[in-house]
């Protein structure tokens, strides 16, 4: 029998995405590249929330996105390319929340004097406060990049909670993704280790899935108990209602979860290509909505997720330069699309 899946018509976005948020009202809301803040509502309706952030903020370069959270009162934080984060509130106004433009440094201090050298990642928890993971290329000592977790506090504080160099349970030279639990737990995407790793409120670090360091080449992909699994390459991190991790695999083509001690794919089916082809292990690329697990994406260029309230998760899709949507039902379906 046929199978049909209803969908609305894909959005057309009107250049490629870059980052993703949802809204308390389920409005989805995505920074395309060239600098617009797209929303889009839950009956389809599109608008842009500023049209352009060149406008509002009256310098140059102009801010490229790197990072992108929003808080419980639809606040929307911003990370640029020069070192510091802007503030777009629910009625399009910008302003300067923290940092210090093109100073390219570490330091700690409230939202004036706080100084930050390459923010990757940013999410908030649900108290408000804002949670970075931050390159330090400097070098400085010839032992590589390292990676800073630091918070800004709703009082306005800016500390450093943790160091990649310094955290021997912590130690990696690339965070590919990060997120935040209801509780305050930290998730961390450790790309080079091919694991997920786990910040306790009180600073204990464990392994949370993946068998960290195991394989630098010819990786394989381990389902189940998460004492054996083995991922390949963990990127974006979100937290479900229940507490659930869930985490695309940008070399896998995959949407994975980590409940109740095990891990399993809940989206993507990929197939899978044998060492010898690629010493790095990956998936062949691929287009195809539908059902969950048949649904093929493309994720090496870029993933980024987004969950809604009624658990719908949102998926940029590099590769493919759209977003799809993984319904909580387990449909996939191409959302808004640049091409």
């Amino acid at each position: 029998m046929l199978t049909v899946f209803s969908q609305s018509p894909a959005v057309k976005l009107p250049s490629t995405p870059k980052q993703i948020v949802v809204d308390s009202k389920d409005n989805v809301i995505i920074h395309v590249y060239g600098g617009k803040i797209m929303k889009i509502t839950p009956d389809g309706k599109t608008s842009f929330i500023t049209e352009d952030i060149r406008k509002d903020i009256k310098r140059s370069p102009y801010p490229t996105c790197v990072a992108m959270t929003i808080d419980g009162k639809d606040n929307i934080y911003m990370a640029d390319q020069d070192e510091v984060i802007w503030k777009l509130t629910p009625d399009g106004k910008v302003s300067l929340f923290a940092g210090v433009p093109f100073m390219s440094t570490v330091k700690d201090g409230d939202l004036k004097t706080a100084q930050f050298r390459d923010i990757e990642f940013m999410e908030t928890d649900p108290y408000g406060n804002i949670y970075i993971a931050e390159r330090d290329n400097t070098n400085k000592d010839n032992l590589g990049d390292f990676y800073l977790i630091r918070k800004i506090s709703t009082n306005g504080k800016v500390t450093t909670l943790a160091n990649t160099r310094e955290h021997a349970e912590l130690k990696t030279k690339w965070i590919a993704g990060m997120g935040i639990d209801s509780v305050g737990n930290i998730y961390l995407s450790d790309g080079n280790g091919r694991c997920i790793k786990k910040i306790a409120p009180d600073g204990e670090v464990t392994t949370l899935a993946g068998l960290c360091n195991k394989r630098e080449f010819h990786p394989v992909y381990v389902q189940g108990d998460i004492a054996k699994a083995e991922l390949m390459s963990p990127d974006d991190i979100l937290i479900n209602k229940k507490g659930e991790i869930i985490f695309c695999d940008s070399r896998l083509n995959r949407i994975i979860k980590i409940a109740n001690k095990k891990v399993s794919t809940i989206a993507g089916n990929s197939v899978i290509q044998p060492n010898s082809v690629n010493m790095g292990g990956r998936s062949k690329e691929g287009y195809k909505d539908g059902k969950a697990l048949t649904a093929l994406f493309n994720f090496p260029l870029h993933c980024d997720m987004a969950i809604d309230s009624k658990q719908n998760i949102y998926i940029i899709d590099g590769g493919n330069d759209c977003i799809r949507k993984l319904s909580f039902d387990g449909i996939v379906t191409t959302f808004a699309t640049a091409k």
